[in-house]
């Protein structure tokens, strides 16, 4: 028992090491980048990192890194996880396509950019779902943060003076780093090859198709907040949502820890447990994201000469993403239990109205469009996501009822300092 204690210790110890380093890379280099680029160059990269690359990733991964624990945690099929490897082959079609429309047809740099990056976010969660769900959660970690850790090589370069950063330099980063996923997908499909990969593929495409579809909607209601500014404002301002929003996102590390190391038992998990956990997690992290929020204009001065050129003016802006945290942190969660049920196809018909509805709500409003007021209509499209995916599990006699109070009382909550603070 003992050693099995020390085992337990070693193994959560190395994990948390990784994390630690691999996860303060992901949120500390792009704040530092806001400083090192030029504020239009900083927009680009984000728009491509976290706008354009996020959304396209998901189209082009086709759903199959959530077949993964689908077919082998749930339906315990182990014979089907040498065809998966073939699935690397197929992201490298829209990799070379990419290539060709940039060198033979001067494809735009923001969205050659965005795709070689996409190419690269979508091997990584590719891969990492693998790796997470054989609870081999430090290799993991590396892998989701290998993008960021590539970022952290040019700005130390940078900082050494022996490259000028900008985000042409930056671009050519990011295309070395995806030649690594293109030769290892080669030679990892070649050492295990089989015709009966091709018919257990089918099988696989057959179930993620449903997964694609899903999860290409609800990643273009969360994570569309760069775009959507980008398309009514400019790079610059967003340089300045996604200095926030990373800012913000200090508290999805927790998040990111919890379903990392526990991935495969909150997979596996009872929803009544879950419920009782889950909706005690959104009132610590609201509570975690709103202290940060008032301490930050007190430290991040003395650390960030773009904080400091644009708090006041995008205060709201800031108190408005760390609410949005938690829908975001809720999403996520919601997501694997979906994914788990095979629910993703059901609420696909409702993401596209919300999806249209609130398109339609900000062209409307245009002309009197503020950022502040976007990311609020923003936040409340991922606050209704939330409720549909409750509702879909509702149906179902899967009820997370604290979990769905708690973020009601949030939204009121967010929505009353809000309102509040912009017409009082």
């Amino acid at each position: 028992m003992r050693n099995g204690f020390l085992k337990f210790i070693k193994h959560y110890s190395l994990f948390g090491i990784v994390f630690t380093v691999a996860k303060a890379t992901v949120y500390f280099i792009p704040l530092l980048l806001a400083d090192q680029l030029s504020k239009s160059d900083f927009g680009i990269l984000e728009y491509a990192l976290a706008g354009l690359g996020m959304i396209v990733n998901t189209i082009i991964n086709l759903g199959v890194p959530g077949a993964f624990p689908y077919f082998v945690l749930k339906e315990k099929n182990n014979d089907i996880k040498p065809a998966f490897k073939f699935h690397a082959l197929i992201l490298l079609l829209p990799f070379a396509i990419n290539q060709i429309l940039y060198l033979a047809f001067d494809l735009d740099i923001v969205f050659y950019l965005a795709f070689n990056i996409s190419y690269i976010i979508a091997n990584q969660m590719f891969y990492s779902t693998q790796l997470k769900s054989q609870e081999k959660s430090a290799p993991a970690v590396i892998i989701d943060s290998g993008i960021y850790i590539v970022l952290l090589i040019s700005y130390l370069l940078a900082k050494i003076e022996l490259i000028t950063l900008n985000i042409n330099v930056i671009n050519i980063f990011v295309l070395l780093y995806s030649f690594i996923y293109v030769f290892y997908g080669i030679l990892n499909y070649f050492k295990q090859r089989s015709q009966a990969f091709f018919k257990d593929y089918k099988k696989i495409l057959k179930f993620s198709i449903h997964l694609l579809i899903s999860t290409f909607l609800i990643f273009l209601i969360t994570t569309s907040g760069r775009i959507l500014v980008e398309l009514f404002f400019d790079f610059e301002t967003v340089g300045v949502y996604a200095f926030y929003f990373r800012l913000s996102a200090i508290v999805v590390i927790i998040h990111q820890v919890i379903n990392i190391a526990f991935f495969k038992k909150i997979y596996t998990l009872n929803p009544f447990v879950l419920d009782k956990y889950y909706f005690l997690f959104f009132a610590f992290i609201f509570c975690l994201s709103v202290l940060i929020f008032f301490i930050s204009p007190y430290i991040m001065p003395r650390f960030s000469e773009y904080f400091a050129e644009t708090y006041t003016e995008n205060r709201m802006v800031y108190f408005l993403l760390s609410a949005q945290m938690v829908m975001w942190i809720a999403s996520a969660l919601n997501s694997n239990i979906i994914d788990r049920e095979n629910l993703a196809s059901k609420n696909n018909v409702k993401f596209v109205v919300l999806v249209i509805g609130s398109m339609i709500s900000l062209y409307v409003f245009q002309n009197v469009l503020t950022l502040s007021t976007l990311t609020f209509i923003h936040m409340t499209v991922i606050f209704i996501a939330c409720l549909i995916q409750y509702h879909s599990l509702f149906r179902i006699k899967i009820i997370f009822k604290k979990s769905t109070v708690t973020l009601i009382a949030i939204y009121i909550l967010t929505t009353s300092y809000f309102l509040f603070k912009t017409f009082l």
